[in-house]
């Protein structure tokens, strides 16, 4: 989950720290929708704390442009035109592409074994049959291109990387209705990424990771 360079290492106090994480995490995981009001005195009620560390934990998530403060108005969970979408998958495809290339030249056969487990763990999540396993996927998804970064061995990329990731689960979970179905069509596209990197070949890996990316129904584009 988050890494030691994420938004919650620079939150203030620990209270602050624990309600952004858990506020972060469910918006990630699709508790709300997009352009819901988030309630300050519901908040504190919920996580038991005082009005302070949650402003503060709002704060860092409006950073991290998943919630939108409004002066006067209040705190709502952020809305992006289709426009807005779109473009973002365009950017973030071509950046996790660029990871995959350098993953398939650096990784090593543990890893290679770890990615092919994982590959693995989300099949039989796919195969369930009334799609309960969205959630489940949604953290697998993460490990398994978490991996991919740790083989790229760029770690400054993969903290940005880490960054974006958030921001588009945050959108299919928000905008997209989440990793409901075809979970088993998705990891299709992880068994290209994972052929590619296992022949070590850099440009298909590329090409494979930047297609699947673009795969998400949110992204009208494709390669």
């Amino acid at each position: 989950m988050p890494s030691a360079h994420s938004r919650s290492a620079v939150v203030g106090g620990r209270l602050a720290q624990q309600v952004y994480q858990r506020l972060k995490q469910d918006l990630l995981d699709g508790r709300y929708e997009a352009g819901a009001d988030l309630t300050v005195t519901k908040l504190r009620d919920e996580y038991q704390v005082s009005k302070q560390p949650v402003m503060e934990a709002l704060r860092a998530l409006a950073a991290d442009r998943l919630v939108e403060i409004q002066p006067q108005v209040g705190v709502r969970v952020s809305r992006y035109s289709p426009a807005e979408v779109e473009t973002f998958f365009w950017i973030f495809a071509r950046t996790e592409g660029g990871m995959a290339y350098r993953a398939a030249t650096r990784r090593s056969e543990a890893q290679l074994a770890e990615l092919s487990s994982l590959c693995n763990r989300l099949d039989r999540l796919g195969s369930l049959p009334d799609g309960s396993g969205g959630v489940a996927y949604l953290h697998g998804n993460r490990d398994l291109h978490t991996l991919v970064h740790a083989m790229a061995q760029a770690p400054l990329a993969a903290d940005i990387s880490h960054d974006l990731w958030d921001l588009s689960d945050f959108l299919i979970a928000t905008h997209g209705g989440g990793f409901s179905g075809g979970l088993a069509e998705r990891n299709h596209g992880h068994r290209e990424v994972l052929d590619a990197i296992a022949a070590r070949d850099a440009e298909s890996a590329e090409v494979a990771m930047t297609r699947h990316i673009l795969a998400s129904p949110l992204a009208a584009v494709r390669v």
